[in-house]
């Protein structure tokens, strides 16, 4: 599964904190526009088989933070607000993908939203607000 993301384009990120602990992301630019997945794993699965919510919720959360910051230049960013909507579950072996969107940027917030869709169905719907730190602050 992995070849194929790597054959699409799409690379692993490096992280040694609480993400590497759940597999990792991937990460790919096309168009100047940032697109994040994951491939879900039997670590991801809930009691009912398929991936638990809070994979899901910690997913939208890095691809939405990590867009607002790119996006307002900032060296740090934190989550002031998530909502989010689960759509349908997500099976293990699937591949979760968002691209998120940004509302709106201002000195300190970024307002970003996003659907993450399973081969084009869409799974869960987030909206967050993230504060951003340039180095100044």
């Amino acid at each position: 599964m992995s070849t194929s993301l790597e054959n699409a384009g799409w690379y692993l990120e490096p992280d040694d904190g609480f993400i590497g602990h759940v597999g990792g992301l991937w990460r790919r630019d096309v168009a100047g526009v940032g697109q994040v997945a994951f491939i879900a794993q039997e670590i991801h699965a809930n009691r009912n088989g398929v991936v638990h919510g809070g994979m899901l919720m910690t997913f939208v959360d890095r691809a939405l933070g990590q867009a607002a910051r790119l996006a307002a230049g900032a060296e740090r960013g934190a989550t002031i607000s998530l909502n989010y909507q689960f759509l349908a579950p997500v099976n293990i072996g699937d591949v979760v993908e968002i691209t998120p969107q940004i509302v709106k940027i201002t000195r300190r917030m970024v307002f970003v939203a996003g659907t993450a869709c399973v081969c084009d169905a869409p799974v869960i719907s987030a909206q967050g607000v993230f504060r951003v730190f340039h180095r100044t602050q």
